[in-house]
């Protein structure tokens, strides 16, 4: 179990530690050197062949239209720059994939998919 973690934390830091993207009007720091499970995020990764790739730019643009949802669901984005193709993931905090698209994702298709996890359902129960 301790190799798998060290795999998993040695590969998330090498492979995308530089990789993030901080969204208009986001204050926090939207980089992660690892996810660890257990953590205190969820972690959108975006997979694009540049920062000019056609369906990256559209991403962007939707998730830049909501930044308070996405903060009050503790999302932090990470774009990844080099693939082949488009692609986005959705990483719980429990460090599982939740979601994953090969096409732009729409805002309400992901707060769907985040509110209807337990976590979140507690989380929102907490709320004022």
């Amino acid at each position: 179990m301790k190799c798998l973690i060290f795999i998993l934390l040695a590969f998330t830091t090498n492979a995308s530690r530089d990789f993030y993207r901080r969204l208009p009007g986001e204050d926090r720091d939207l980089g992660l050197g690892g996810i660890a499970i257990g953590s205190n995020v969820r972690v959108l990764d975006v997979y694009a062949k540049s920062k000019s790739d056609k369906a990256f730019v559209e991403q962007m643009k939707v998730l830049a239209t909501d930044p308070k949802g996405l903060k009050v669901r503790d999302i932090q984005i990470k774009a990844h720059f080099g693939s082949a193709v488009f692609k986005i993931t959705l990483t719980g905090k429990d460090g599982m994939i939740k979601l994953s698209s090969k096409s732009v994702l729409r805002l309400q298709k992901l707060y769907d998919t985040i509110d209807s996890m337990p976590m979140r359902k507690a989380e929102m129960l907490r709320l004022p």
